[in-house]
């Protein structure tokens, strides 16, 4: 009687001792309203959609201007060039990744979205958006990654 009188009393000290549910603001997190947040993913989305789109037909000109470049500090600085030889393989590389992968997991749902804090680029954003991709019983989770570069949100990683 006297462990589970003890257990009563400790047990709310407990809980509340782990920092409950929401008790601490995230730092890394952008927050924005909801309106501005679900136009901002459907943005992102129909950038994934082109960029689907230009895989399927190997349009590299048309998804240079959606996929950011690096440099060699790994900075995030600015779209594509298509004319840059070593740039056009890199797009043509990420294109086939994403042709690859809606070929095996055609079926796609919009599953989280977030925009981070990095210091990454200028805008110090990161838009973050995972599809869940599936094929009958197969499923594959992936992020894509946008980063917000002047006034265009690029791909940056996938």
């Amino acid at each position: 009687m006297k462990k589970f009188l003890f257990l009563i009393l400790i047990l709310p000290s407990i809980t509340f001792g782990q920092g409950g549910l929401g008790n601490k603001p995230r730092a890394d997190i952008v927050m924005l309203s909801q309106v501005t947040r679900d136009s901002l993913s459907d943005v992102v989305f129909s950038h994934i959609m082109d960029l689907k789109r230009f895989a399927e037909t190997n349009n590299v000109d048309s998804a240079a201007a959606l996929i950011a470049n690096k440099d060699t500090s790994k900075q995030w600085l600015r779209a594509s060039n298509p004319k840059d030889s070593t740039e056009r393989a890199y797009i043509t590389g990420v294109l086939s990744k994403i042709n690859s992968l809606f070929h095996n997991f055609p079926d796609t749902r919009r599953d989280y979205y977030t925009v981070f804090k990095t210091k990454d680029t200028p805008s110090g954003q990161k838009h973050i958006y995972q599809i869940l991709h599936t094929n009958g019983k197969k499923q594959r989770r992936v992020s894509w990654t946008f980063y917000l570069i002047g006034d265009q949100l690029l791909l940056g990683e996938m």
